[in-house]
């Protein structure tokens, strides 16, 4: 009866925390779509839809999921008490995302004429594509590091990089788009993309693995 309530306050408390950081998470995202509206109005809103969706859908090819299957092989590990299994998981899926991004940079360069072309009708924001590549490589960086924290149960990490990537995302955001008006497009979504790396990086460089090679 003690262990499930235990478990009962744990989920509790994961909850309430995750509750409130999407609760600042949407807060951040309002003030991020109020402030492009005003700086770069509805023709530059337009733009940075367009390129992240784009962005999101190549990511999505790119990635192999590790986002999901990752969680899983770590948290089974970690749950059976399996440390050097963990560290082993760990280390294969940090090198994954590292290729995985990699491959996400290649593919938008390489495919940058026909993604603006498909997606503005024109090769005007060829370099556009081909500047933000380096997005995807952070994205599945910083995934490989999330997915970490997640499947090791560091809730509290997992929800400080997130709040922290969005809301320093933002503050570097507003001066630019506020200096550079739609000029500040690319820059900003990479700054925004470099933030998360950077926290998801920091707080998964909180938690001690024992390190095996793989």
């Amino acid at each position: 009866m003690s262990d499930s309530k235990s478990s009962y306050l744990q989920i509790l408390k994961t909850t309430s925390l995750f509750g409130g950081v999407q609760f600042f998470t949407i807060i951040i995202s309002i003030i991020r779509t109020k402030c492009i509206a005003i700086f770069i109005g509805p023709a530059g809103m337009g733009i940075v839809a367009l390129l992240n969706s784009t962005l999101n859908i190549i990511s999505g090819i790119t990635g192999l999921g590790i986002e999901t299957s990752a969680v899983k092989h770590i948290s089974s590990s970690f749950k059976n008490e399996d440390l050097n299994s963990v560290a082993g998981n760990v280390s294969i899926i940090k090198k994954l995302a590292l290729v995985t991004g990699l491959l996400g940079v290649c593919a938008t360069i390489f495919l940058s004429p026909w993604l603006s072309q498909l997606t503005f009708g024109n090769s005007e924001h060829s370099f556009s594509f081909i500047f933000l590549s380096i997005t995807l490589l952070f994205k599945q960086l910083s995934t490989g590091q999330l997915v970490v924290l997640q499947g090791l149960r560091k809730m509290r990490f997992l929800a400080k990089a997130n709040f922290y990537g969005n809301l320093f995302g933002l503050l570097f955001s507003i001066p630019l788009y506020y200096f550079y008006s739609i000029d500040a497009i690319v820059p900003t979504i990479i700054v925004a993309s470099l933030s998360s790396v950077f926290f998801s990086f920091y707080f998964s460089k909180k938690v001690v693995i024992i390190k095996t090679n793989v």
